[in-house]
């Protein structure tokens, strides 16, 4: 897991994380972080879906 640079070449510079190298079965060593919580989140619904995914807003018009 790294950080790159996803401008190259575009001229805008980006700050992203490239877990593409990343492998699943790894993610449980990964330190108590938001960025590991999520990857583990995120992955595991993926893998075992439990509930539809829900958005909720509230507008004044």
């Amino acid at each position: 897991m790294g950080v790159t640079d996803a401008g190259i070449g575009s001229g805008i510079g980006s700050d992203l994380v490239d877990v593409t190298a990343l492998p699943l079965d790894g993610l449980d060593g990964l330190p108590d972080t938001v960025l590991g919580d999520l990857l583990r989140r995120v992955v595991g619904d993926v893998l075992a879906p439990g509930a539809e995914p829900v958005a909720a807003f509230q507008s004044a018009l």
